[in-house]
């Protein structure tokens, strides 16, 4: 797959500052809709609490946020929810800011495990991912950078109604999983 400019410096910019293998695959899709353009995604394993996990993050093409995520075993639906949240960005021309929360567009079958909505934390939130700094110039862009972290609809009905903090507190008296 051939890379813009901005997205291999991003690359090069996150092989530094992640704990990835050599090898990074990359996936390229289209979002269903009217807009024809297309999100890529890239991924690569790395190691965690000895267990092989995932690494994901937009290659941004829309938008000046890389979204990143862990996983264990859901790469197309992580990098698929991935590239909603670019697309959220590209068609509100906003940029999305730490401690939102987007709800996952409705994709899935029926009773399929897939997340209500993710929170966008720093990403220094995970170990794995805490060499990555909230923002940073690349390419001459200023560039945000996200974890995306998955939430049941449990979880969002208790920030809608009690707030951030609430929510904070019961990742951490509950040990959330970060990763999808």
């Amino acid at each position: 797959m051939k890379l813009e400019q901005y997205q291999a410096a991003v690359l090069t910019f996150l092989f530094d500052r992640l704990p990835i293998g050599n090898d990074v695959d990359s996936l390229e899709f289209s979002l269903s809709g009217e807009f024809a353009g297309k999100y890529r995604v890239a991924h690569s394993s790395i190691e965690s609490s000895d267990r092989t996990m995932r690494v994901i993050f937009t290659l941004p093409s829309y938008s000046r946020s890389v979204f990143i995520a862990l996983t264990r075993t859901r790469l197309n639906d992580t990098a698929r929810i991935l590239a909603n949240l670019e697309d959220y960005e590209r068609e509100t021309s906003m940029q999305l800011g730490l401690g939102e929360v987007v709800v996952v567009p409705d994709q899935a079958p029926e009773g399929a495990d897939t997340p209500y909505a993710v929170i966008l934390l720093r990403t220094a939130t995970s170990l794995d991912c805490e060499g990555v700094p909230d923002d940073y110039t690349i390419d001459g862009k200023q560039t945000r950078f996200y974890l995306a972290v998955p939430l049941t609809k449990d979880e969002w009905e208790l920030r809608r109604q009690r707030g951030h903090d609430a929510l904070m507190d019961r990742f951490q008296d509950e040990g959330k999983e970060l990763w999808f």
